[in-house]
């Protein structure tokens, strides 16, 4: 009688076991059901983290924005008006670039159009730290200059920042939130449906550092007025520099960005860093799940392909 060789743990149920082909089929059926039930639940995953981060991207742009000019017609009463769009304009006063893109916002109807002008850069005289803030931390950004359009829409460089007047034709808002807002001898009344805080941002005329020309509305300070305060006096706060104020409601968060240039490169998501290898290393985590999936399933199979290989090899005599 033949002496039966050790055999692993998982053959230990299947002694007396004879390959054949009908088994060899039933063994890839087993292997089969067990790669669809790993897989199964990563595609559903992924399908569910899509849904999230679109969802996430519709509702990060901008909810409302309202302009208030000083001083106002009346001296009592100042009413507010909605813009179309609101333009963020983020540039510097050593930046060479920056000057053709600030003459053509200079020369834009600022009734149809909020523009607020930002100096993120901390080597300018005229640096403010809540542009920087919004630059670098709710935007992302790195360049310089920038035009961020209603929160959502990105133009990088010269180049691209002078086909603002066309991308603005090409987008729709519907801007909405704020009930209503006026001021009134340097009070602020104002209401929301929503349950967000009021941001404000005061612009006054700020001379360049270099050329000889001033900048007509440049950002110089920012309140938070929270959702509760529905009252709310500006009156300190405002001075007679202060030739304009820009309320804009939104979610106090990092926003995702698209560029809307139609130049080749303008379908980059600039707020990635550049390079397919880069990219490549600096991914968003999306397919993690994945990959430690697929690992896991090729642990789970070795010792059974480790066992089918044994089964092959075994002698006929053994197994009688």
């Amino acid at each position: 009688m033949a002496i039966r060789r050790s055999v692993p743990l998982l053959n230990t149920c299947l002694e007396g076991f004879r390959p054949s082909a009908p088994n060899r089929t039933l063994t890839f059926t087993v292997i089969f059901c067990i790669c669809t039930m790993l897989v199964l639940p990563i595609s559903v995953g992924d399908e569910t983290m899509t849904e999230e981060t679109a969802m996430n991207h519709n509702s990060d742009t901008v909810l409302d924005v309202m302009v208030i000019d000083l001083p106002c017609d009346n001296e009592t009463l100042c009413e507010s008006s909605r813009p179309s769009h609101l333009v963020e304009y983020f540039g510097a006063d050593w930046c060479e670039p920056c000057q053709p893109l600030e003459l053509m916002l200079e020369s834009m109807a600022s009734s149809d159009v909020a523009i607020i002008q930002h100096h993120p850069s901390i080597i300018d005289l005229t640096y403010l730290n809540y542009s920087h803030d919004k630059f670098a931390n709710q935007y992302r950004l790195l360049f310089i200059p920038s035009i961020v359009i209603d929160s959502s829409g990105l133009l990088t460089g010269s180049e691209q920042g002078m086909e603002l007047n066309h991308s603005l034709s090409q987008l729709e808002t519907n801007f909405t939130g704020i009930d209503d807002l006026s001021m009134s001898n340097g009070i602020l009344y104002w209401n929301t449906s929503t349950n967000l805080d009021l941001t404000v941002w005061k612009m006054r005329p700020t001379a360049h550092e270099f050329d000889n020309r001033t900048h007509p509305a440049l950002a110089v300070d920012m309140t938070v007025i929270q959702n509760n305060q529905t009252v709310y006096n500006l009156s300190e706060w405002t001075n007679d520099s202060t030739t304009r104020l820009v309320f804009v409601l939104h979610e106090d968060k990092a926003k995702y960005l698209q560029s809307i240039s139609p130049n080749p490169t303008g379908a980059k998501n600039l707020n990635e860093p550049d390079g397919e290898f880069a990219d490549f290393l600096s991914h968003d985590g999306s397919y993690d799940l994945a990959i430690v999936a697929f690992v896991a399933l090729v642990l789970c199979l070795l010792p059974a392909l480790i066992w089918f290989r044994k089964l092959q090899k075994q002698d006929p005599l053994e197994a009688e």
